[in-house]
């Protein structure tokens, strides 16, 4: 929430998408503080789902992030393609509780005052990791596209970037 506030109000000209960013980064962390202070299934369910809600979109926000840094347009259908995706990827997340498909089970577990959900995978748990990869490999495929097309005003801004990318990976 820190650096949230500190971007909007120390950067003049601000990127879009960068905003947003933060602001799912922030969303995130609510729902990991919402978890953690659970008491009952339900609450730490729904603390999960707000972790949920930021993570689904942060990926979508850090790559039309990139893909405007690296020097292209954003179209509507673009935003509205990775919209739509995120929507289903957070149903899919958000039917915790109520059907077997992410998770089939669910318990709550306290450990030195904190909440800890314990879960049991469901079917369609691997569909997340299959949407983050996704957009990783779009983020690194958009960098490649800009080098190539010289649409990156340096490779080394380039490689800069491909490392904030991949330090995403090891860190997701």
């Amino acid at each position: 929430i820190g650096l949230l506030i500190a971007y909007l109000v120390m950067v003049k000209n601000k990127e879009f998408w960068l905003t947003m960013l933060y602001i799912c980064v922030s969303v995130v962390n609510l729902g990991y503080t919402l978890l953690s202070s659970a008491k009952t299934v339900n609450f730490a369910i729904f603390g999960n789902d707000v972790a949920y809600l930021g993570s689904v979109f942060l990926s979508m926000c850090m790559f039309l992030t990139i893909v405007r840094l690296c020097g292209f347009d954003i179209k509507k259908t673009h935003v509205t393609v990775c919209l739509s995706l995120g929507a289903v990827m957070y149903l899919i997340v958000a039917t915790s509780g109520f059907l077997p498909w992410y998770y089939k089970s669910v318990e709550l577990e306290i450990i030195d005052g904190s909440a800890k959900l314990i879960k049991e995978y469901g079917p369609l748990h691997n569909a997340y990791l299959v949407y983050l990869l996704g957009y990783f490999a779009a983020m690194i495929g958009t960098i490649i596209h800009s080098v190539n097309k010289k649409k990156c005003a340096d490779t080394k801004f380039a490689g800069f970037i491909a490392g904030i990318v991949c330090s995403n990976i090891v860190v997701w």
